[in-house]
Protein backbone atom coordinates (compact mmCIF):
# COMPACT_ATOMS: atom_id res chain seq x y z
CA UNK A 1 0.00 0.00 0.00
CA UNK A 2 1.32 3.48 -0.91
CA UNK A 3 1.79 6.18 1.78
CA UNK A 4 -0.51 8.66 -0.09
CA UNK A 5 -2.93 5.51 0.17
CA UNK A 6 -2.49 5.02 3.81
CA UNK A 7 -2.60 8.77 4.39
CA UNK A 8 -5.82 9.06 2.56
CA UNK A 9 -7.64 6.06 4.33
CA UNK A 10 -6.39 7.28 7.44
CA UNK A 11 -7.98 10.90 6.85
CA UNK A 12 -11.13 9.50 5.78
CA UNK A 13 -12.48 6.50 7.72
CA UNK A 14 -13.83 3.71 5.28
CA UNK A 15 -11.78 5.11 2.43
CA UNK A 16 -11.48 5.63 -1.30
CA UNK A 17 -14.39 4.01 -3.22
CA UNK A 18 -15.65 3.15 -6.32
CA UNK A 19 -18.51 4.79 -8.30
CA UNK A 20 -19.64 3.78 -11.51
CA UNK A 21 -20.70 6.64 -13.77
CA UNK A 22 -23.94 6.53 -16.48
CA UNK A 23 -23.06 10.07 -18.47
CA UNK A 24 -25.50 10.98 -21.19
CA UNK A 25 -25.00 14.23 -23.22
CA UNK A 26 -28.15 16.17 -24.53
CA UNK A 27 -30.05 15.15 -27.78
CA UNK A 28 -29.96 17.17 -30.84
CA UNK A 29 -32.60 18.98 -32.20
CA UNK A 30 -34.21 18.31 -35.39
CA UNK A 31 -33.88 19.68 -38.86
CA UNK A 32 -36.50 22.31 -40.58
CA UNK A 33 -38.35 20.88 -43.27
CA UNK A 34 -39.07 23.43 -45.97
CA UNK A 35 -41.79 24.58 -48.71
CA UNK A 36 -40.78 26.36 -51.82
CA UNK A 37 -42.59 27.27 -54.93
CA UNK A 38 -46.43 28.59 -54.61
CA UNK A 39 -49.36 27.26 -55.19
CA UNK A 40 -50.90 25.19 -56.78
CA UNK A 41 -47.18 23.67 -56.48
CA UNK A 42 -45.70 23.81 -53.53
CA UNK A 43 -42.82 21.28 -52.72
CA UNK A 44 -41.95 20.44 -49.27
CA UNK A 45 -38.53 18.59 -48.64
CA UNK A 46 -38.19 17.01 -45.57
CA UNK A 47 -36.18 17.43 -42.37
CA UNK A 48 -33.43 15.00 -40.75
CA UNK A 49 -34.14 14.02 -37.09
CA UNK A 50 -31.75 14.53 -34.07
CA UNK A 51 -28.69 12.52 -33.12
CA UNK A 52 -29.26 11.57 -30.06
CA UNK A 53 -26.65 12.31 -26.90
CA UNK A 54 -23.40 10.46 -26.46
CA UNK A 55 -23.84 7.38 -23.94
CA UNK A 56 -21.18 5.61 -22.00
CA UNK A 57 -20.54 4.00 -18.26
CA UNK A 58 -17.67 4.53 -16.58
CA UNK A 59 -15.84 3.51 -13.37
CA UNK A 60 -14.18 5.80 -11.26
CA UNK A 61 -12.46 5.74 -7.56
CA UNK A 62 -13.48 8.95 -5.16
CA UNK A 63 -12.13 10.27 -1.87
CA UNK A 64 -14.85 10.58 0.73
CA UNK A 65 -15.28 14.59 1.42
CA UNK A 66 -13.78 15.81 -1.97
CA UNK A 67 -16.46 17.60 -4.29
CA UNK A 68 -16.85 16.14 -8.33
CA UNK A 69 -18.50 18.67 -10.64
CA UNK A 70 -21.19 17.14 -12.35
CA UNK A 71 -22.32 18.52 -15.75
CA UNK A 72 -25.76 17.67 -17.87
CA UNK A 73 -26.31 18.71 -21.28
CA UNK A 74 -29.56 20.44 -22.11
CA UNK A 75 -31.38 19.45 -24.98
CA UNK A 76 -30.56 20.81 -28.82
CA UNK A 77 -33.09 23.06 -30.40
CA UNK A 78 -35.16 22.31 -33.20
CA UNK A 79 -35.34 24.72 -36.77
CA UNK A 80 -38.28 26.08 -37.79
CA UNK A 81 -39.54 25.65 -41.25
CA UNK A 82 -41.14 28.86 -42.63
CA UNK A 83 -39.18 29.83 -45.22
CA UNK A 84 -35.79 28.80 -46.86
CA UNK A 85 -33.34 30.76 -44.85
CA UNK A 86 -35.18 28.78 -41.48
CA UNK A 87 -34.78 25.38 -42.94
CA UNK A 88 -31.23 24.54 -41.76
CA UNK A 89 -30.08 22.09 -39.10
CA UNK A 90 -31.25 21.47 -35.70
CA UNK A 91 -28.79 22.90 -33.19
CA UNK A 92 -26.00 20.20 -31.40
CA UNK A 93 -27.02 19.16 -28.11
CA UNK A 94 -24.94 20.23 -24.83
CA UNK A 95 -21.96 17.44 -23.65
CA UNK A 96 -22.55 15.94 -20.38
CA UNK A 97 -19.48 15.31 -17.95
CA UNK A 98 -18.04 13.56 -15.06
CA UNK A 99 -15.16 13.20 -13.20
CA UNK A 100 -12.84 13.96 -16.55
CA UNK A 101 -14.98 12.41 -18.97
CA UNK A 102 -17.57 13.50 -21.38
CA UNK A 103 -20.49 12.21 -23.44
CA UNK A 104 -20.79 14.59 -26.53
CA UNK A 105 -23.80 15.95 -27.32
CA UNK A 106 -26.20 14.86 -29.85
CA UNK A 107 -25.86 16.40 -33.93
CA UNK A 108 -28.83 18.33 -35.21
CA UNK A 109 -30.79 17.22 -38.19
CA UNK A 110 -29.94 18.13 -41.77
CA UNK A 111 -32.23 20.85 -42.75
CA UNK A 112 -34.24 20.42 -46.18
CA UNK A 113 -32.29 23.36 -47.53
CA UNK A 114 -29.75 21.99 -49.80
CA UNK A 115 -26.57 24.46 -48.08
CA UNK A 116 -27.81 22.86 -44.72
CA UNK A 117 -29.12 19.70 -45.30
CA UNK A 118 -26.31 17.36 -43.85
CA UNK A 119 -26.64 16.13 -40.43
CA UNK A 120 -24.45 17.50 -37.58
CA UNK A 121 -21.96 14.77 -35.96
CA UNK A 122 -21.90 14.36 -32.15
CA UNK A 123 -22.51 11.60 -29.63
CA UNK A 124 -24.72 10.25 -32.63
CA UNK A 125 -25.03 11.94 -35.79
CA UNK A 126 -28.25 13.41 -37.08
CA UNK A 127 -30.02 12.32 -39.48
CA UNK A 128 -29.85 14.30 -43.32
CA UNK A 129 -32.43 16.57 -44.95
CA UNK A 130 -34.17 15.01 -47.88
CA UNK A 131 -33.72 14.15 -50.10
CA UNK A 132 -30.02 13.86 -50.08
CA UNK A 133 -28.56 14.97 -47.18
CA UNK A 134 -25.92 12.56 -45.56
CA UNK A 135 -26.17 11.65 -42.06
CA UNK A 136 -23.48 12.48 -39.80
CA UNK A 137 -21.11 10.80 -37.84
CA UNK A 138 -21.37 9.35 -34.28
CA UNK A 139 -17.99 9.65 -31.59
CA UNK A 140 -16.74 6.11 -31.55
CA UNK A 141 -17.77 4.38 -27.98
CA UNK A 142 -20.48 6.98 -27.64
CA UNK A 143 -22.91 6.32 -30.62
CA UNK A 144 -23.95 5.76 -33.90
CA UNK A 145 -24.37 7.55 -37.23
CA UNK A 146 -27.25 9.13 -39.00
CA UNK A 147 -29.02 8.20 -41.53
CA UNK A 148 -28.86 9.68 -45.12
CA UNK A 149 -32.08 11.69 -46.37
CA UNK A 150 -34.29 9.91 -49.33
CA UNK A 151 -36.68 11.63 -51.62
CA UNK A 152 -39.99 10.65 -49.24
CA UNK A 153 -38.23 11.44 -45.53
CA UNK A 154 -35.53 12.75 -44.10
CA UNK A 155 -32.93 10.73 -42.36
CA UNK A 156 -33.33 9.15 -39.06
CA UNK A 157 -30.87 10.50 -36.03
CA UNK A 158 -28.25 8.07 -34.79
CA UNK A 159 -29.12 6.25 -31.46
CA UNK A 160 -26.62 5.11 -28.70
CA UNK A 161 -27.40 1.14 -29.50
CA UNK A 162 -27.94 1.62 -33.42
CA UNK A 163 -27.78 3.59 -36.77
CA UNK A 164 -30.33 5.54 -37.95
CA UNK A 165 -32.12 3.71 -40.93
CA UNK A 166 -34.10 5.80 -43.84
CA UNK A 167 -36.50 7.38 -41.60
CA UNK A 168 -36.11 5.99 -38.75
CA UNK A 169 -33.96 6.87 -35.35
CA UNK A 170 -31.55 4.25 -34.16
CA UNK A 171 -32.31 2.49 -30.72
CA UNK A 172 -30.81 3.57 -27.59
CA UNK A 173 -29.66 1.09 -25.11
CA UNK A 174 -31.35 -0.51 -22.37
CA UNK A 175 -28.19 -1.79 -20.61
CA UNK A 176 -29.07 0.49 -17.84
CA UNK A 177 -32.80 -0.81 -17.25
CA UNK A 178 -32.08 -1.83 -13.43
CA UNK A 179 -30.69 2.27 -13.06
CA UNK A 180 -33.55 3.64 -14.84
CA UNK A 181 -36.34 1.63 -12.62
CA UNK A 182 -34.47 2.92 -9.71
CA UNK A 183 -34.31 5.91 -10.30
CA UNK A 184 -37.59 6.88 -12.77
CA UNK A 185 -35.75 7.97 -15.22
CA UNK A 186 -35.02 6.34 -19.28
CA UNK A 187 -37.74 6.26 -21.83
CA UNK A 188 -38.78 2.72 -20.97
CA UNK A 189 -35.74 1.63 -19.82
CA UNK A 190 -33.58 3.14 -22.91
CA UNK A 191 -31.21 5.97 -22.76
CA UNK A 192 -30.03 7.50 -25.91
CA UNK A 193 -32.66 7.14 -28.64
CA UNK A 194 -32.20 8.98 -31.95
CA UNK A 195 -35.00 11.34 -33.68
CA UNK A 196 -36.93 10.05 -36.54
CA UNK A 197 -36.97 12.13 -40.09
CA UNK A 198 -39.78 14.08 -41.27
CA UNK A 199 -42.25 13.31 -44.31
CA UNK A 200 -42.14 14.90 -47.70
CA UNK A 201 -45.53 16.55 -48.58
CA UNK A 202 -45.80 16.01 -52.13
CA UNK A 203 -45.28 11.90 -51.55
CA UNK A 204 -48.23 12.80 -48.68
CA UNK A 205 -45.51 9.74 -46.81
CA UNK A 206 -45.78 10.14 -42.88
CA UNK A 207 -42.08 10.50 -40.76
CA UNK A 208 -39.93 8.45 -39.49
CA UNK A 209 -40.57 6.80 -36.18
CA UNK A 210 -37.54 8.03 -33.20
CA UNK A 211 -35.71 5.08 -31.79
CA UNK A 212 -36.02 3.60 -28.12
CA UNK A 213 -35.44 6.70 -26.38
CA UNK A 214 -35.92 9.16 -29.11
CA UNK A 215 -38.35 11.53 -30.80
CA UNK A 216 -40.93 10.61 -34.16
CA UNK A 217 -39.85 12.61 -36.43
CA UNK A 218 -43.09 14.43 -38.09
CA UNK A 219 -45.54 13.32 -40.81
CA UNK A 220 -45.25 14.70 -44.09
CA UNK A 221 -48.27 16.80 -45.22
CA UNK A 222 -50.91 16.43 -47.39
CA UNK A 223 -50.06 16.31 -50.91
CA UNK A 224 -52.10 19.81 -51.70
CA UNK A 225 -49.10 21.27 -49.51
CA UNK A 226 -51.39 23.27 -47.23
CA UNK A 227 -52.08 21.18 -44.42
CA UNK A 228 -49.22 20.11 -41.56
CA UNK A 229 -48.64 16.45 -41.01
CA UNK A 230 -49.27 14.98 -37.96
CA UNK A 231 -47.33 13.41 -35.25
CA UNK A 232 -43.54 14.56 -34.29
CA UNK A 233 -41.99 14.50 -30.66
CA UNK A 234 -39.35 16.30 -29.28
CA UNK A 235 -36.51 13.73 -27.26
CA UNK A 236 -37.77 12.44 -23.65
CA UNK A 237 -36.08 14.70 -20.93
CA UNK A 238 -33.34 13.34 -19.46
CA UNK A 239 -32.45 10.88 -21.95
CA UNK A 240 -30.75 12.21 -24.34
CA UNK A 241 -33.09 11.19 -26.89
CA UNK A 242 -33.14 12.94 -30.32
CA UNK A 243 -35.51 15.72 -31.63
CA UNK A 244 -37.98 14.66 -34.54
CA UNK A 245 -37.75 16.81 -37.75
CA UNK A 246 -39.64 19.60 -39.14
CA UNK A 247 -43.00 18.57 -40.64
CA UNK A 248 -43.17 20.06 -43.69
CA UNK A 249 -45.52 23.26 -43.59
CA UNK A 250 -45.27 26.26 -40.98
CA UNK A 251 -43.93 23.97 -37.97
CA UNK A 252 -40.87 23.55 -35.84
CA UNK A 253 -38.68 20.94 -35.82
CA UNK A 254 -38.78 19.26 -32.22
CA UNK A 255 -35.62 19.79 -29.43
CA UNK A 256 -33.33 17.04 -28.08
CA UNK A 257 -33.81 15.76 -24.42
CA UNK A 258 -31.37 16.90 -22.07
CA UNK A 259 -28.74 14.37 -20.72
CA UNK A 260 -28.53 12.88 -17.44
CA UNK A 261 -25.39 11.78 -15.26
CA UNK A 262 -26.29 8.98 -12.45
CA UNK A 263 -23.65 7.69 -10.05
CA UNK A 264 -23.79 4.25 -8.54
CA UNK A 265 -22.14 2.34 -5.29
CA UNK A 266 -22.61 -1.15 -3.42
CA UNK A 267 -24.36 -0.82 -0.32
CA UNK A 268 -26.62 2.19 1.38
CA UNK A 269 -25.62 6.06 1.52
CA UNK A 270 -22.34 6.66 2.06
CA UNK A 271 -22.06 8.78 5.32
CA UNK A 272 -20.31 12.02 3.50
CA UNK A 273 -21.76 11.23 0.17
CA UNK A 274 -24.09 13.91 -1.15
CA UNK A 275 -25.26 15.70 -4.59
CA UNK A 276 -28.48 14.84 -6.75
CA UNK A 277 -31.70 12.18 -6.15
CA UNK A 278 -31.16 9.87 -3.92
CA UNK A 279 -31.81 6.80 -3.71
CA UNK A 280 -31.34 2.98 -2.24
CA UNK A 281 -32.35 -0.17 -4.27
CA UNK A 282 -31.59 -3.10 -5.22
CA UNK A 283 -28.13 -3.11 -3.00
CA UNK A 284 -26.72 -0.47 -4.31
CA UNK A 285 -27.30 3.77 -3.90
CA UNK A 286 -27.96 6.11 -7.14
CA UNK A 287 -27.28 9.86 -7.26
CA UNK A 288 -29.21 11.01 -10.01
CA UNK A 289 -28.52 14.72 -11.47
CA UNK A 290 -30.96 15.61 -14.26
CA UNK A 291 -28.75 19.47 -14.16
CA UNK A 292 -25.43 20.45 -13.59
CA UNK A 293 -24.52 19.94 -9.84
CA UNK A 294 -21.78 18.96 -7.32
CA UNK A 295 -21.26 15.31 -6.12
CA UNK A 296 -19.65 15.13 -2.64
CA UNK A 297 -17.86 11.57 -2.10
Amino acid sequence: MSGMLQMLLGANPGGPYTVLALIVGGGGGGGGGYVFASWPSHYHRSGGGGGAGGTQQTSNIVIPETNYTVTVGSGGTGQTTYNVASAVQGTTGGNSSFNGTTSSGGGGGGGAHSSYDDGKTGGSGGGGGGPSGSGGSGTSGQGNSGASGGSSVGGGGGGAGAAGSGGSGGDGLNTWSAWATATSTGASGYYGGGGGGSGAAQQSSSGGSGGAGGGHGGQGGAANGNNNGGGGAGGTANTGGGGGAARGYNSDGFDGGSGIVILRYSGGQKPTASGGTIVTSGGYTYHTFTSSGTFTA
